[in-house]
């Protein structure tokens, strides 16, 4: 089977740039299966995963990025001009490719990839790695709720409809948003890490990871942690990643008198020894996809304690058993949750057993099983 991802890029840091490696690879391994990775914007040398010599990765050379931060003139040419580019490319390559399953998980062929006439007659399958409603969830402002609307009607009950089938990562986003969608189905991301990683749980660290943005709302995380630095001023709270609100949250901490026990850590190329040298994992964020350092975290034996956000956390926790689900926005119920796992060493091992186990379900042969069955029955 000729299996074909066309993404943005591989080279820059990014979930869907890991999974998207980390799948063809697997898919790649399978007798038969012949896979490629198509890009736009791939500047760098480095991927962000090592991919498989079995693994062909062309790229087109469109060079949407380096407009990004440009005018609006600049973002004008890249929607009509380099946008036709790439199409003009694409349409070749396939054509010479004569794929049977083509895969979208970029930003911008998903517009008209099913729109390519193939001799091959290909499955084209679009992939949703947000919760589908997040133009909703991040609008601030009259202005941005009424582009998001939008968004989503061009895209959602437009274009998408032109695809064989609609893949998102949550039981939760397609009982939301898809419920009579027959075309959509739910596969979650698989856990890209091979290595077994073990916490001990006696480390008085707790530790939270994403990027310094306002959907991951640190804020709120910071705000609750100072409930919990009254019980507990012997823990310590760890937040990894880099992003545009570091200055403002470093402001917070001062302000809120917490230097000594909220430490923002940067950027790290190795979080798994992060998770292992912690107990505890805490996720605030307003809204999330499948959360994959959720199950990364898990998979070293850290209970999760997470704002009910949409869509994810609710597909991967069981409340009370790997973790605590707490209302979003609620600081006391977060703080109350994070102190019982403090208090109770032996609950916090159980649940963190719990946690490693229910991690397995998101192993790498577990998800691709699926995958090649969604391919088989399309073909």
């Amino acid at each position: 089977m000729r299996i074909v991802y066309c993404t943005d890029s591989i080279c820059y840091l990014g979930g869907i740039q890991r999974i998207t490696i980390a799948k063809a690879n697997a898919l790649a391994e399978i007798d038969g299966n012949e896979v490629w990775i198509v890009v736009t914007d791939n500047k760098r040398q480095n991927t962000v995963l090592p991919v498989s010599e079995k693994v062909r990765v062309v790229d087109l050379d469109v060079n949407y990025y380096e407009d990004d931060w440009k005018s609006k003139l600049h973002v004008l040419k890249g929607i009509f001009v380099k946008r036709k580019e790439h199409k003009r490319k694409l349409t070749k390559l396939l054509n010479n490719i004569l794929p049977d399953i083509v895969i979208s998980t970029g930003t911008s062929e998903k517009i008209f990839l099913p729109d390519i006439k193939l001799s091959s007659k290909p499955a084209f399958i679009r992939e949703i790695h947000f919760v589908s409603n997040y133009r909703r969830l991040d609008a601030k402002g009259l202005f941005a709720n009424i582009s998001a609307y939008f968004g989503n009607l061009i895209d959602y009950h437009f274009y998408i409809k032109r695809y064989d089938r609609i893949v998102v990562l949550t039981k939760e986003d397609k009982e939301r948003n898809w419920k009579d969608n027959e075309r959509v189905v739910v596969i979650p991301n698989p856990i890209t890490v091979h290595r077994d990683y073990q916490t001990s749980w006696e480390n008085k660290t707790v530790i939270a990871v994403g990027r310094l943005v306002l959907q991951k709302n640190f804020s709120s995380l910071i705000s609750a942690w100072s409930l919990v630095h009254q019980s507990h001023p012997d823990w310590i709270l760890e937040i990894w990643g880099d992003g545009n609100l570091k200055e403002e949250l470093a402001k917070q901490i001062e302000e809120q008198q917490l230097v000594n026990t909220v430490r923002l850590m940067g950027y790290t190329n190795d979080i798994m020894t992060k998770f292992v040298d912690s107990s505890i994992f805490v996720c605030t964020s307003l809204f999330e996809g499948l959360p994959l350092v959720f199950i990364e975290a898990m998979s070293c034996g850290l209970p999760v304690v997470s704002y009910d956000c949409q869509c994810g956390p609710r597909d991967i926790i069981t409340d009370g058993r790997d973790g605590f689900l707490v209302d979003l926005g609620n600081e006391s119920a977060l703080a109350d949750s994070i102190n019982l796992l403090i208090e109770n060493a032996t609950l916090r091992k159980q649940m963190g057993q719990a946690a490693k186990e229910k991690s397995k379900y998101y192993s790498m042969d577990s998800i691709i099983c699926k995958w090649m069955a969604l391919f088989n029955y399309l073909k």
